[in-house]
């Protein structure tokens, strides 16, 4: 029990971690499911002219890691003055080419004469977003609420390019402080306390993804 106080106390002290981790996991996912299900809904409703190069973009933005935009959107955060701020963190990740294309392959999928309907019956696109489509894709918004959850939480190596300063350090980053001066029953110790929000997020939302 030792072991996980003196990790406890250690992120509980150090900084802004746990509110800071989580006042970012909250407004990524607030964020990823506003812009990325609008987007797909408008590919997926509206016979766009361009859709098939909007998709083949989002395409190619699948092809290439994290790692080969991290220094460009230093470099813009930088020159927009951003660093060490929520912005720096949300900014670069609120669309998501995998979240776009997916959902919209969903959306695709559910039938056309509800939305006929809900027409005929005065209603609007926001309302027919918000009444009709979001309920009926609750399963993969969690999904893409889980994969946002996980990526926010697990950030390292983006969260102390952009944020160097501790204060606006996550829990990831103060972890592998933590590991590089620590011994190791306090590492693994460390680690465990990691793991458990992510499995616990998992075994909560394990029905709906299962759906």
């Amino acid at each position: 029990k030792r072991n996980y106080f003196e990790v406890a106390s250690f992120f509980l002290t150090k900084g802004r971690a746990l509110i800071t981790t989580v006042i970012f996991i909250a407004l990524s996912i607030a964020i990823t499911l506003t812009v990325n299900p609008l987007c797909a809904y408008a590919l997926s409703r509206f016979n766009l002219s361009y859709s098939y190069k909007v998709l083949l973009f989002l395409l190619a933005t699948m092809a290439f890691p994290g790692e080969v935009t991290l220094i460009p959107n230093f470099l813009l955060l930088r020159d927009l003055g951003m660093l060490n701020t929520f912005y720096a963190l949300l900014l670069p990740g609120m669309a998501s080419g995998f979240s776009i294309f997916l959902l919209k392959g969903f959306f695709d999928t559910l039938p056309k004469e509800l939305y006929e309907a809900a027409q005929l019956d005065g209603a609007g696109e926001l309302r027919i977003f918000y009444q009709i489509t979001v309920p009926l894709c609750k399963p993969i918004f969690a999904y893409i609420a889980l994969i946002t959850f996980t990526g926010a939480y697990g950030a390292f190596l983006f969260a102390l390019t952009v944020c160097q300063d501790p204060a606006m350090w996550t829990i990831m980053v103060w972890l592998y402080d933590l590991n590089a001066t620590s011994p190791e029953h306090i590492k693994v110790a460390a680690l465990v306390l990691a793991m458990l929000p992510t499995l616990l997020v998992f075994v909560t939302c394990q029905r709906v993804i299962m759906r």
